[in-house]
């Protein structure tokens, strides 16, 4: 008690005086208290007006429950910012202390594109609630995340695009000079790979390339037409139409990703993944036909996942083979098609050893040329584009592993994306024996795999146990040390990262804490309760998350 009264003493000093004016209407000044059992509220609020700053008060503003003793209160001629909350809450009889902020009871994060509404797609595989951690664009780290489009028929001045086409800052334009090392001179916005090679994309009578990079990286949030996955990401348009055109174009991309790799970012581009909305209709392996199959591996060593889209045709290309869907490499997700209810379009290929999953391909809104847009873009093409967009999404999380190893070990952070893509889908049921995961993409689910991965040790990471941290699966992580003295700690994990509540009781049922928490992505999911002043003797700690609970007991020594 004495500590906090000279604490107090010395905000009376230091802490700024506001008028009554200042004060904001409402319930921001509010505080949710629980003192302990047989305390007196007027004594706790006469005690602490009695060393605040000059005017300033706590009012007890009514009982809240009697039973739990619970209190509201408000403070008056002091800016909530400088109320010494913490300190309060280290108060003897205070149990908890929160400010009377409204509840959440949608995280999700919509934009205000007029055409969101009907992108159910997006709906359905949970990038809104994504968006609420991040909307794509750059890493933790600051670099600029690029999604390659190897396509054609690009609308490169399409308002929803033209802010996030990718631009070579380490080219000059127009003076005809390979200024980055690239081997492609004034290549500002890309390569052209057709039409004799260009270093530009005019719009053709094509609109496949502008279709695609909609679903990927739509400007979000601008108030203009609809929302790609990413908000923010770089589209850097490679131009293709023949298989020789694939080959050289899958160099270049290799060729800017090496050259951010060995500048540190000076040059080139941080390329994460490919989308390859096309394929050759040759029924045959990819061993027997490898054409640009051998190249996977080499994009992916530099820290590049590609993405290819299957047939659109009802094939199972574990016995008919397809190019490039049948290639083994580990940094090639492969794709098809479902619908809006989780179907498999009737026209679309399946393989359970060769197709990793499906995305949402039927019938999707995006961009088109023109300045236009697309209500009906279908197929194993508009499916692809959800993958490789949900790829250089989790490139943005605020994730310090994953950060470090694009930049340390790139082949590493790949195949960790690669894998939350893949452990994250939703099982489907008519794709059980058709697809490796048997699922559809699920975004926000990948973000929870990496939330886990990211939060875990290095003995959980080499088992995998990291997979199942959530508390339907495993509870409190760990509550330690127990017995205990002075301070127990409990980690956890809940699966939604919903607002969680914690009591402590004591043998005879008495509650001597309580404290709430919102729980948010990649933050450490840990409370520390101070211990020392309670009675020796077993305690049990009930968590609440969602409408489920889980008990776990301690011993004070």
């Amino acid at each position: 008690m004495k500590n906090f009264a000279l604490f107090l003493l010395c905000c009376a000093i230091s802490h700024t005086v506001f008028s009554q004016e200042k004060l904001a209407s409402g319930h921001q000044n509010e505080l949710v208290v629980q003192l302990l059992p047989g305390t007196n509220p007027h004594t706790i609020v006469h005690g602490i007006n009695a060393q605040m700053p000059k005017n300033g008060q706590l009012a007890l503003v009514k009982f809240l429950s009697r039973r739990f003793n619970f209190y509201l209160m408000k403070t008056a001629n002091i800016d909530r910012a400088d109320f010494p909350l913490e300190k309060f809450r280290q108060h003897p009889a205070v149990v908890s202390a929160i400010w009377n902020d409204p509840l959440q009871f949608r995280r999700d994060s919509i934009p205000n594109d007029p055409l969101f509404a009907a992108q159910w797609d997006m709906q359905l595989i949970q990038a809104p609630a994504v968006w609420s951690t991040s909307t794509g664009g750059t890493t933790l780290g600051g670099r600029e995340i690029v999604v390659a489009v190897l396509d054609h028929g690009f609308d490169l001045d399409h308002p929803d695009l033209i802010e996030n086409i990718w631009t070579n800052p380490n080219e000059i334009p127009g003076n005809l000079n390979d200024d980055d090392g690239s081997q492609y001179p004034d290549d500002i916005h890309g390569w052209n790979f057709g039409e004799g090679g260009k270093p530009f994309f005019p719009i053709t009578g094509e609109d496949h390339g502008t279709n695609v990079a909609g679903i990927i990286g739509a400007k979000g949030n601008n108030g203009e037409g609809l929302a790609g996955i990413n908000w923010n990401v770089k589209l850097l348009p490679v131009g293709v139409d023949l298989p020789s055109h694939v080959v050289p174009a899958m160099e270049y991309v290799l060729t800017l990703r090496e050259l951010y790799n060995k500048t540190d970012g000076q040059k080139g581009a941080f390329i994460v993944a490919t989308n390859g909305s096309f394929g050759l209709d040759v029924a045959v392996p990819c061993s027997s036909q490898p054409v640009w199959g051998a190249l996977y591996d080499s994009l992916g060593l530099a820290g590049i996942l590609s993405v290819a889209a299957t047939r659109n045709e009802n094939w199972d290309v574990d016995t008919g083979g397809d190019m490039p869907t049948s290639c083994p490499s580990e940094f090639l997700i492969t794709v098809t098609n479902t619908d809006r209810e989780d179907k498999k379009v009737v026209s679309a290929a399946y393989g359970a050893t060769t197709i990793d999953l499906s995305a949402p391909g039927h019938l999707v809104h995006t961009t088109d040329i023109n300045a236009r847009y697309y209500d009906s873009f279908q197929g194993a093409s508009s499916s692809c584009p959800h993958v490789a967009g949900a790829v250089g999404l989790l490139y943005s999380l605020p994730c310090d592993d994953l950060d470090s190893l694009a930049q340390h070990a790139p082949d590493a952070a790949a195949r960790l994306v690669r894998d939350a893509i893949l452990n994250g889908v939703d099982k489907v049921t008519n794709l059980g024996g058709k697809t490796v995961t048997g699922g559809r993409l699920n975004v926000y689910n990948s973000l929870k795999f990496l939330h886990n991965f990211c939060l875990s040790g290095k003995h959980e990471r080499e088992d995998g146990s990291f997979k199942g941290r959530y508390i339907e699966d495993r509870g409190f992580l760990n509550v330690f040390p127990n017995p205990a003295s002075q301070m127990i700690s409990l980690e956890y994990s809940n699966y939604d990262f919903t607002k969680i509540s914690v009591q402590v009781y004591n043998a005879l049922g008495q509650e001597v804490y309580f404290y709430e928490q919102n729980t948010e992505p990649f933050q450490n999911q840990q409370i520390n309760i101070e211990i020392q002043n309670w009675p020796s003797g077993t305690y049990f700690i009930n968590l609440k998350d969602n409408g489920q609970k889980l008990t776990r007991k301690f011993v004070k020594i």
